[in-house]
């Protein structure tokens, strides 16, 4: 791979637009997942500032 391509490893395109999907390196089957782990992290954290702090 050359430099000037290097950016291009996680480029996909959909209905004629080009977007960077997020990392290549995502340790996350599916996008869905990824966010749905992210959700359920930030509930966490937000539960535990609210009983410490709160």
């Amino acid at each position: 791979m050359t430099d000037s391509h290097s950016q291009d490893i996680d480029l996909q395109e959909e209905k004629g637009v080009k977007f960077h999907r997020g990392s290549a390196l995502s340790i996350f089957a599916s996008d869905r997942r990824e966010d749905f782990v992210a959700l359920v992290c930030a509930l966490l954290i937000a539960a535990g500032v609210y009983l410490f702090v709160g």
